[in-house]
């Protein structure tokens, strides 16, 4: 492309915030006063959990949160990500030690952070510090790798850890260690999630104060970690709802955009706030919606359209259907559970279509209620859905006499894709703009969630449990050890090795790119990808550069990672 460089456009467009420079983060990020507040809450002290769905910002704000202390210098801040946590998933079914060997994963990594941290900050590394970590690097390789391990020569528990911290921050002259724990909760192996926050409650003391980002929904807390009372939920997710949403998202392209690619939507800035509103507060998915508004990977030579436009926003919302369905390979024994909230998602945009017909454009819905109480199995689906970013909790409202509803906006993207905003069939874009953004804020539609799923929902909806592998009985409990009828011990599929068996069409490739792979390599499985040493089979397909060979291979870690 011959107005601006790959490199630098790969990265104007890339929608993980770990993988960007101090530079680029500061320089591309729009800080709005709910960020300002956030970002505050993670500086300073107190456990802290900072929740959204995939692709809210939540890296974002770790990673500037991490910048701004170092910067400040009064704080040892300690950014780590533990995004290839499943990677470690399949020990669990082959190693009786594999939680100790957890343990010592998320404890390095976090010495490893300090040490990072320290010598960014040009202070002295403790003696004890360089010699823990001196073995550590090639500890956490190896594990990730699953490789078969030993122990580290010394055991750390979370205790001296703590205490560790405690004296290096004092050791370097600063007031408080903040650590920042990215991608903390992406395993799906509940017993990695539970020993996780075990140790991250035992993280905590007056110089301590830790961070870590979760899922909505899919997170399992261990039995004493009790949320509200251990650390404090702080949201992450803009509201596509609030006045200032629209400036804030036209900033981030004005920040972001390079002048040449800017320059060809003058006269179509209408086309901003529709992908805007589209994404439903989701910075990451605005991104590869105006990327592909754009062109930038498959034909930069077009301008932007109207149904361009609409071809972003649908595969936005078939991207993100595919997040929430991916759900039954990373949690099996849910699979029951995502079928029947791909029903109620279905059956809520019928409802909203038939409620929205008619009405004025001021008062169009995006909200379904449903009578409180929310039984658990109902509960259950919509945690699933909103770690999807498919509905947002819009809290409770009390009708009088009619009773109290729980109500749940859902995701702009598949309202428009599924024309449920009742606008006829000639609208424009000012028509969707207008009902998304000016709407009658009381504007929903109550229904009973057996009217979407019919009155047996309560018992399709039940887990889906590997049978005995050796008689074949079916198990009676999720968290069963032994068979009921022969006795032997039970066995469960490692999720991990489930997915690296995955086709390459499962990952959030364009069309090229997927076409390019399968005639060009003899990559066909997401295992393929990571395994092709240095990108070498990959750098193999026409224009395929160093900068979208690495992106490829991120989306396959991320799609065996979250």
């Amino acid at each position: 492309m011959g107005m601006v460089e790959e490199p630098l456009l790969a990265s104007v467009f890339e929608e993980r915030a770990e993988y960007l420079s101090k530079t680029e983060l500061s320089e591309w990020t729009a800080v709005t006063n709910a960020d300002r507040a956030t970002l505050s809450k993670l500086k300073g002290p107190g456990a802290k959990l900072l929740i959204g769905p995939r692709g809210s910002g939540k890296s974002t704000l770790l990673k500037q949160a991490y910048f701004e202390l170092q910067d400040e210098g009064k704080s040892l801040a300690v950014y780590v990500n533990y995004s290839k946590s499943l990677a470690l998933e399949p020990l669990f079914h082959k190693t009786a030690n594999a939680l100790q060997l957890f343990r010592q994963w998320v404890l390095l990594k976090i010495a490893l952070g300090a040490a990072e941290s320290l010598k960014e900050c040009q202070k002295e590394i403790p003696d004890d510090l360089a010699e823990m970590t001196t073995a550590a690097d090639e500890f956490i390789k190896r594990l990730e790798a699953g490789a078969v391990i030993n122990f580290p020569e010394h055991y750390t528990t979370p205790t001296e850890l703590l205490h560790a911290l405690e004296t290096w921050t004092a050791e370097s002259g600063l007031k408080r260690c903040v650590l920042l724990l990215d991608d903390a909760a992406h395993a799906f192996s509940s017993e990695q999630q539970r020993e996780f926050f075990e140790i991250f409650r035992e993280l905590r003391s007056r110089g301590i104060a830790p961070k870590a980002a979760v899922y909505p929904g899919i997170t399992s807390y261990s039995a004493n970690f009790h949320v509200g009372h251990e650390a404090e939920l702080v949201e992450c997710w803009y509201r596509p709802d609030d006045e200032d949403y629209l400036q804030v998202m036209r900033e981030i392209v004005s920040r972001r955009i390079p002048e040449t690619l800017l320059a060809r939507l003058k006269g179509r800035e209408e086309l901003i706030d529709y992908l805007a509103l589209a994404s439903f507060g989701l910075p990451r998915g605005f991104l590869v919606m105006l990327s592909q508004l754009l062109g930038v990977e498959e034909d930069e030579s077009h301008r932007p359209t109207r149904p361009l436009a609409d071809k972003a926003i649908a595969d936005h919302a078939s991207s993100v259907r595919q997040i929430f369905f991916s759900l039954a390979e990373k949690l099996p024994r849910y699979k029951r559970f995502v079928e029947l909230g791909g029903e109620l998602e279905q059956g809520s945009i019928r409802q909203l279509q038939h409620f929205n017909a008619g009405r004025a454009s001021r008062s169009k819905a995006t909200v379904i209620a449903y009578p409180e109480p929310v039984d658990s199995k109902l509960a259950r689906m919509i945690s699933m859905l909103e770690y999807a970013g498919i509905i947002r909790d819009a809290h409770t409202i009390s009708h009088g006499a009619k009773g109290v509803y729980h109500r749940y906006t859902l995701h702009y993207a598949l309202l428009v894709e599924g024309n449920a905003l009742g606008l006829g069939r000639n609208f424009s874009v000012g028509d969707i703009i207008s009902a998304l953004s000016t709407r009658d804020a009381h504007a929903l539609s109550r229904v009973s969630p057996v009217a979407l799923l019919g009155k047996d929902y309560a018992d399709r909806c039940t887990l889906d449990l590997l049978p005995c592998q050796n008689c074949g009985s079916p198990r009676f409990s999720e968290d069963a050890q032994f068979c009921m009828k022969c006795g032997r011990q039970l066995r469960s599929a490692s999720v991990y090795e489930e997915l690296i068996k995955s086709p390459i069409d499962k990952l959030p490739l364009t069309p090229n790119k997927l076409h390019g792979l399968l005639n060009h390599t003899a990559i066909r499985t997401v295992n393929d990808i990571l395994m092709d040493e240095d990108n070498m089979q990959i750098r193999q397909v026409p224009h395929i550069g160093p900068v979208w060979s690495d992106r490829i291979r991120r989306y396959a870690q991320e799609f065996v990672s979250v």
